[in-house]
């Protein structure tokens, strides 16, 4: 872990700030076991650099929700697929940092993308098809 010396935020990574893109390669290292995000700036533009996708797609099906006023079973699962993208889009390092136990850095940054990308696309199919 390091303190990233622009964005005060303690992170796991090695020669970037994930937050600011400050370079941190040479910041001492910390002893801490989980990261800390600050509420500021570079936070909220990271979530929402990484997360405008999940809102556009929700976005999206609340238009149609609206739309159609009638209620449907079909709603629980839109929902549940808007949550697995909301959530993914939100806690996408984390995510990354409990898949790297079976899989490669790469490939699990890619799977929490996937996830988050096919969880909304789907949402936003089935409002239209089966709504």
């Amino acid at each position: 872990m390091k303190i990233c010396p622009r964005c005060k935020m303690r992170i796991d990574a090695e020669d970037e700030c994930p937050m600011c893109h400050t370079t941190i390669t040479y910041e001492p290292e910390v002893c801490e076991k989980k990261e800390k995000y600050i509420l500021n700036k570079y936070l909220l533009s990271h979530l929402i650099k990484n997360s405008w996708y999940s809102i556009l797609c929700f976005i999206i099906v609340l238009i149609r929700f609206v739309i159609k006023l009638h209620f449907s079973g079909y709603y629980i699962y839109i929902i549940l697929l808007l949550c697995i993208s909301i959530l993914t889009s939100l806690f996408q390092r984390k995510f990354s940092k409990y898949l790297q136990w079976k899989y490669s850095k790469d490939y699990s940054e890619y799977a929490v993308n996937y996830t988050k990308i096919v969880s909304g696309g789907l949402a936003v199919l089935l409002s239209f098809f089966l709504i």
